[in-house]
């Protein structure tokens, strides 16, 4: 995960180390309200004026609003590339199994070749024993004297 620095103090007492156990890292936005404003309690700013609470109100909000888009991108670019990863490894899946079957009708095909050759040639050669032997026995007519 990426972390923008955020600046600022650190952390010194044992509750502010606690409520950072869920680290949220946001890019610090111009125009944000100062650390200063950021320490003083919402009541406090409320007796300096109306518009330093809305300020506070809408920075927190601006945050708010950034973090909740960051995280929605995120899982829709988890969500775009984890499909995208499943629809490829099912389209894997299946041209592998069609190559399997495809090779596997190849070796019979192949099978049946080499038998289809091994009897054209004992046909071939039991024609020619056929062809060249004689069919008719050699007959001997005796003449008769006359």
């Amino acid at each position: 995960m990426m972390a923008d620095l955020v600046r600022g103090e650190a952390s010194e007492s044992d509750e502010e180390q606690d409520a950072d156990k869920h680290n949220i890292f946001a890019a610090e936005v111009s125009g944000e309200a100062t650390e200063e404003d950021e320490d003083m309690d919402i009541y406090e700013k409320s007796s300096s004026g109306v518009s330093a609470t809305a300020s506070m109100y809408r920075n927190n909000l601006l945050q708010r609003k950034l973090i909740e888009n960051n995280v929605t991108i995120w899982r829709s670019l988890n969500a775009l590339s984890r499909g995208f990863v499943m629809n490829a490894s099912k389209q894997l899946l299946t041209t592998d199994q069609m190559l399997i079957k495809s090779q596997v009708s190849l070796q019979s095909a192949n099978t049946a070749l080499q038998q289809a050759q091994k009897n054209a040639a004992l046909l071939q050669t039991k024609v020619a024993s056929a062809l060249s032997c004689s069919f008719l026995p050699d007959i001997k007519i005796n003449q008769a004297s006359s």
